[in-house]
């Protein structure tokens, strides 16, 4: 039996929406670098990282787990890893993952993840109309609508993007970080 999810598609992608409806999104130094994000928008990492320096004489929380440090999204709700996991198992339990990348009304323009490894799964919540996926294949692109379920594809060799939307539209993105992995 599942604590959070059913196992339906569209009725988890409703509860996911209404656990991201929640929180509070933000931006990092190097998301704002990448797209200015206004209003109600942010784009934040799940899980643990090497970097345990913020800022003069602020350092982020040690996990006991890994001996890595914690997101500040991780801190703040420790409850998404168990809600994370769970929806990852019910819906791609052959794929492992070490972050998650959270996105509200996060804009991408075209870009590679250079410090992903392989496949990433992209997984869309939410009330809006368009916020398709778009992967340049080289030969060919394709267009994906992630509210219909799960998107595998390599974000480190194929430059991706997201289709101008209206309304809220959530991302996570589960992936392996290339750091994380040595």
């Amino acid at each position: 039996m599942h604590q959070y999810f059913t196992g339906d598609w569209f009725a988890d992608n409703y509860i996911m929406t209404n656990i991201l409806d929640t929180i509070t999104f933000y931006s990092g130094t190097e998301r704002k670098k990448m797209l200015k994000t206004k209003g109600d928008a942010g784009s934040m990492l799940f899980g643990t990282t090497w970097r345990g320096y913020l800022a003069p004489g602020r350092m982020r929380t040690k996990d006991p787990e890994t001996g890595l440090y914690r997101t500040k999204v991780y801190d703040q709700h420790p409850e998404l890893k168990q809600i994370f996991n769970e929806f990852a198992y019910i819906h791609f339990k052959d794929f492992a993952y070490q972050q998650v990348q959270m996105n509200k009304n996060f804009k991408c323009p075209p870009h590679k993840d250079s410090k992903n490894i392989g496949e990433s799964v992209l997984c869309c919540f939410g009330d809006f109309t368009g916020g398709e996926t778009v992967v340049d294949y080289e030969t060919k692109t394709r267009t994906y609508n992630s509210l219909n379920g799960p998107v595998r594809f390599n974000g480190s060799l194929y430059k991706h993007w997201v289709l101008p939307y209206t309304g809220t539209r959530y991302s996570l993105v589960f992936f392996t970080n290339r750091k994380k992995k040595k």
